[in-house]
């Protein structure tokens, strides 16, 4: 059977003749090339190893087999290295087997329920490690759901080796009810209503509506099924396109520097006390100043020459380029829009209005259209919020 190739080299007289004594017995060859007259290398399957070897000894050839290539590359590394080849096998087969197992159990958002939780799951037998096969996540679903009947429904699910069950609440535990019912939702911000999904209460508005801040969303009450309202704490996501702006005033003037060509150089010689002599005054109003230090007297003698170079300049007020000055106020108008949205918040839609103040002052407004929950979760009990 042939599953690798090996390399060989042949040398001696008339390789030409090998090559054709191979051919006519069968023997595939690839990968042939010659160095020098008297040599070649070649790639055989290793089945036709041993014949290539015979044709040589009957011609008078010097046959020598190298490496292995491809997968009997890998085989030959592994053989020589058999332990670590063996620790790597055995690493991948514990590996294999311990993703089988549930090492770990997580309740997520289970409250007051949490201890109890545990206990029950003690009591099912349902205790790290075990086989995952040995768990159905449907029937412990069914098991919590029938020993909790205030939570709403229990998630259950594989996270990696990790039993996750997630509790969601129709009702707080231990929550007062008032008249109003358990809590409602009610915008935080302004905007216009485009998508509803209630988990809890009965909704108040329709896809469409404007809302204020502060309007009631989703109030905390339930029709039973004898037509009787039920208080309970309204839930819910209510998606609404709002609207925020922010804007930066910019000048369109800028001061900029202008030399006046005249300059003045002066020098002087000092050391880390003191200088041999003080430099004069200047008789520019106002200037740049270049300044040059170079050490003239080394280690032992420290004394450092220092040039002053006296560049007489005017400051003078300019308009800015428009397309520049545009560029700069987007982008600044941009960036406080960013800083002024909520975290997270994404716009799908951004522009930006430009206009100037009396030649002197640019104003641009930003403006970013956004897709959010508007929801916002009030307990009557605490008035307390908490954003859904």
């Amino acid at each position: 059977m042939k599953v690798w190739q090996q390399q060989f080299t042949v040398e001696g007289l008339n390789i030409e003749r090998f090559l054709r004594q191979a051919g006519d017995q069968g023997i595939a060859l690839s990968g042939v090339r010659r160095a020098g007259a008297r040599r070649l290398t070649a790639l055989a399957w290793a089945d036709d190893l041993t014949a290539l070897q015979e044709i040589c000894l009957r011609g008078g050839w010097c046959f020598a087999a190298q490496e292995r290539t491809g997968l009997g590359r890998s085989v030959t590394w592994m053989y020589r290295r058999w332990m670590l080849a063996g620790g790597i096998l055995t690493a991948l087969v514990i590996m294999a087997l311990a993703s089988q197992v549930m090492w770990r159990i997580e309740l997520v958002d289970a409250g007051t329920y949490t201890a109890d939780i545990q206990a029950a799951l003690l009591e099912w037998e349902i205790q790290p490690p075990m086989l995952r096969r040995q768990i159905s996540l449907a029937e412990l679903r069914d098991m919590l759901e029938w020993r909790y009947p205030d939570v709403a429904w229990f998630e259950c699910g594989w996270r990696g080796m990790t039993l996750v069950i997630r509790a969601v609440d129709g009702v707080a535990p231990d929550a007062p009810l008032t008249h109003m019912g358990a809590g409602d939702v009610i915008a935080h911000r302004d905007g216009i209503v485009t998508s509803i999904q209630t988990k809890a209460g009965t909704p108040q508005v329709e896809i469409g509506d404007l809302v204020r801040k502060g309007d009631v969303l989703i109030r905390g009450e339930e029709r039973t099924s004898d037509g009787a309202l039920r208080t309970v704490a309204a839930r819910g996501i209510v998606l609404a396109r709002t609207w925020e702006a922010a804007a930066i005033r910019m000048p369109a003037t800028e001061t900029q520097t202008v030399y006046t060509g005249q300059t003045q150089t002066v020098w002087t010689v000092s050391c880390p006390w003191f200088q041999l002599w003080p430099l004069p005054e200047s008789g520019f109003e106002q200037q740049d100043i270049a300044v040059d230090e170079r050490p003239v007297g080394g280690f032992f003698l420290p004394l450092t020459l220092r040039t002053e170079t006296r560049m007489e300049a005017e400051c003078v007020t300019v308009m800015r380029d428009l397309d520049e000055l545009y560029a700069d106020a987007q982008a600044a108008a941009l960036r406080k829009l960013a800083e002024k949205s909520a975290f997270g918040d994404s716009p799908v839609d951004k522009w930006v209005n430009c206009s100037m103040i009396e030649d002197e002052i640019l104003l641009a407004v930003a403006y970013g259209e956004y897709l959010v929950d508007i929801g916002e979760q009030i307990r009557h009990d605490s008035g307390m919020a908490a954003t859904e």
